[in-house]
C-alpha cells in the first residue's frame, strides 16, 4: 500500500491536528487554563495532556508507529469527550466525537508487513492395546513442526 492513500492523507491530517491541539495545550491560552481551573484540574494535567497529544501525533505521522498514535489518540480523544460531556459543553464534544470516528480509516493506514505465519508442532503419539482397554503411550519425542499462514 503507498502511503499517499487517502487512508494516508487522513492519518498525516489527524497527526497535525493533535499536533496543534498538543501545542495549544502546552502553551496555556487564558481561555484553556480557565477551563482547567474551573473544572478543578491541575495545571500539570493540562501539561501531561499536551505532550500526549504530541506523542499522538508524532506516532500518528510515522507508518511504523500509526498503530500506537491511534490507541493513544483514541484513549485522549474518549477522554476529552467524558470530561465535554460530565462539564455540558457540548458544542466541544460533537467535533471531538468527529475526530474519534475519524481515527477510524486512519487504522487503515497501518503498513502491513505481510501474511502472519504460525509454526505448528505436533507431537507424535502411539497407541498400544492391552486386552479391551487402551493406553497412551508416547513413542518418541519426535517433534515435527509444520507451517500455516493467514493472508
Amino acid at each position: 500500500m503507498s502511503d499517499s492513500s487517502i487512508y494516508a492523507v487522513i492519518a498525516t491530517a489527524l497527526a497535525i491536528v493533535f499536533g496543534l491541539i498538543g501545542i495549544v495545550q502546552l502553551v496555556g491560552p487564558t481561555f484553556v487554563r480557565d477551563a482547567y481551573k474551573r473544572w478543578d484540574y491541575p495545571q500539570r494535567v493540562r501539561l501531561l495532556t499536551g505532550l500526549l497529544d504530541i506523542a499522538a501525533a508524532i506516532m500518528l505521522a510515522s507508518p511504523a508507529l500509526r498503530g500506537w498514535g491511534i490507541a493513544v489518540a483514541a484513549i485522549l480523544t474518549f477522554g476529552s469527550i467524558i470530561v465535554f460531556l460530565s462539564h455540558r459543553q457540548y458544542r466541544y464534544a460533537v467535533p471531538t466525537m468527529a475526530l474519534m470516528v475519524a481515527l477510524v480509516p486512519a487504522a487503515v493506514a497501518i503498513p502491513r508487513t505481510g501474511p502472519v505465519q504460525f509454526i505448528v508442532v505436533q507431537k507424535q503419539v502411539a497407541v498400544e492395546g492391552s486386552q479391551g482397554s487402551q493406553t497412551m503411550v508416547a513413542a518418541s519425542d519426535d517433534i515435527t513442526p509444520s507451517t500455516a499462514s493467514i493472508e
